[in-house]
């Protein structure tokens, strides 16, 4: 290496302006946050070939990339460096921009002679501080920590503050192999806590426990990993073994499972084909007592005319003999009429045909209506604090002691209301409510998000959907309150929710017909609603109960 006297008689060496990348004399030179310095195309050159922000010389690492600013004291030392190196006759040829190379193991041309070693293969060890093809690594720095080719070793061998630091063969994945307590390398192995340390560890926290040397703990695991790969082989044996037999087990499922969907369209087109044979039974039923109807209305009309045209002819006679003065005459023209009764008995027998026909319509479709019956429960948690809800969550009653139940959110007040445990968001449901000889009542359903504290609309649009009994009159709790003409109060309701087609409909379940529908769409979960009403001097104290249904 060259070193150059300045003018004030003091050695410059050209290590204190070599850049440790390129290892040339410094251009534009930057210094990194951890004092080391370095070309500044060369540092930019190295972190656009990294991964990470990191100081080629001593491997700190910046979460973030530090601003590079030309250290203009260096540069212009460097500058003066050069121009007394070329002053003082120094050997070399120009290099980078004309200036004096005064490294001996340089080359002309401004391009530094690549090391004599080789180029890292796979398998080797490259540099971490060449930069494009990578050179293998001579030796691996504890302290830095990386692996350096002999070229970029050199420093350590004769910078002051690198000459200290521990060199090893070059190895892999240094960094995991240093502790980050002491940085040191990892050289023993601790038993106790399963783990790789450093001496500095072992003398410390480890100091009670079983330590080894990790050749000798390599070794050992190495003689055990026979072993352990023969159990792994019979392990992986058995469960391919296993895993075969369950494969086979799918493929019985399968077939089984297609076998039942095979027998099921069978059991359904069965059922399909009972169906369509009941249903046309029951429209030749309905046809044929329709033609009787019409057949006795008919001959009713026909009988009803005939004695109309007597009834007028016998009128004109007495009109006509109605002035007359002749005594004899009258008496002898007179004749004794007598009336039929068979207007009003034929009426009262076609009106029990029209029933009849209509009691068997109404049988049918409330029989269809209650193939879809769901199981519902009461939840008391929802239940105003005079309502008394049993065990089994299929009766409800008012209580004029108050209970001890606590308020809470889902709990309705003052309003004499309790829901279902469970909500209704799609499908068909059926359920039934006897109440009995109550006076008063009401039922329907209500969304989810209905209020249930202070003052409640009670209709479709505050979320409720409702037929009531109050004061002697069933209403449906419409928009407006409709009254529905009734030739009796029903003692059990029959409650019908299709959810998707916004449907809910209300049927006497005793006299077999229907008596309201809302149609509305809905767009939330619906729970069905409950309320016995108030009892008041010993009246309407029964308590409304939910009954299996049984089919009409």
């Amino acid at each position: 290496k060259k070193c150059i006297q300045s003018p004030g008689g003091r050695g410059l060496s050209e290590d204190q302006f070599t850049c440790s990348i390129c290892l040339e004399i410094f251009v534009e030179p930057v210094s990194t946050p951890c004092g080391h310095s370095f070309c500044k195309a060369c540092l930019q050159g190295y972190w656009n070939h990294s991964k990470k922000f990191s100081c080629p010389m001593c491997k700190k690492t910046y979460s973030r990339k530090p601003e590079m600013s030309v250290n203009r004291v260096l540069a212009e030392i460097s500058s003066q460096f050069q121009s007394l190196a070329v002053s003082g006759g120094a050997s070399g040829s120009p290099s980078r921009g004309g200036s004096l190379t005064l490294s001996s193991d340089r080359v002309h041309n401004g391009s530094p002679v690549q090391d004599t070693g080789e180029f890292a293969q796979p398998g080797d060890v490259p540099c971490d501080a060449c930069i494009g093809r990578k050179l293998k690594a001579s030796k691996s720095c504890v302290n830095c920590p990386g692996s350096f080719c002999e070229s970029h070793l050199r420093h350590h061998k004769k910078v002051k503050t690198l000459i200290s630091h521990r060199l090893i063969e070059p190895t892999f994945h240094l960094e995991e192999k240093i502790c980050k307590k002491h940085e040191r390398l990892l050289e023993v192995y601790c038993r106790t806590d399963h783990t790789c340390i450093c001496k500095a560890c072992a003398e410390a926290t480890h100091k009670s426990h079983d330590i080894i040397d990790v050749d000798h703990e390599f070794k050992k695991k190495m003689s055990n990993l026979g072993k352990k790969r023969s159990e792994l082989k019979h392990l992986i044996k058995e469960r391919a073994k296993k895993l075969e037999e369950i494969k086979q087990s799918i493929k019985v499922i399968k077939a089984s499972s297609q076998k039942e969907i095979e027998d099921s369209w069978q059991v359904y087109a069965e059922l399909q084909k009972m169906v369509e044979q009941s249903q046309a039974e029951l429209v030749e039923t309905i046809t044929s007592r329709s033609r009787e109807a019409e057949r006795h209305a008919q001959e009713l009309a026909r009988g009803l005319e005939n004695e109309l045209s007597q009834l007028r002819r016998r009128s004109n006679e007495l009109e006509a003999h109605a002035h007359t003065k002749d005594k004899v005459i009258f008496l002898q023209v007179l004749e004794p009429f007598h009336y039929h009764k068979i207007t009003s008995t034929s009426y009262d027998e076609t009106g029990c045909l029209v029933t009849a026909m209509m009691h068997h319509v109404g049988k049918a479709k409330l029989r269809k209506v209650q193939n879809y019956a769901s199981e519902v429960i009461m939840d008391p948690s929802t239940a105003q604090k005079n309502l008394v809800v049993s065990e089994d969550g299929q009766q409800v009653k008012y209580d004029e002691r108050k209970s001890s139940n606590s308020e809470g959110p889902k709990r309705f007040h003052p309003a004499l209301f309790v829901l279902a445990r469970e909500g209704m968001h799609s499908g068909r449901h059926y359920w039934e409510v006897d109440v009995g000889r109550k006076t008063a009542w009401t039922l329907g359903v209500a969304r989810a998000s209905a209020r249930r504290k202070g003052e409640i609309k009670l209709n479709p649009e505050g979320g409720f959907w409702c037929l009531w009994l109050k004061n002697g009159e069933v209403k449906a709790l419409a928009e407006t309150r409709m009254p529905l003409m009734l030739a009796s109060h029903p003692s059990k309701v029959g409650i019908f929710l299709d959810y998707e087609a916004g449907q809910l409909s209300f049927y006497d379940v005793k006299a077999r017909h229907h008596l309201y529908t809302f149609k509305d769409k809905f767009s939330e979960s619906v729970y069905p609603i409950f309320s016995p009403c108030l009892s008041q001097e010993g009246k309407n104290t029964s308590p409304l109960l939910i009954t299996p249904v049984k089919h009409a």
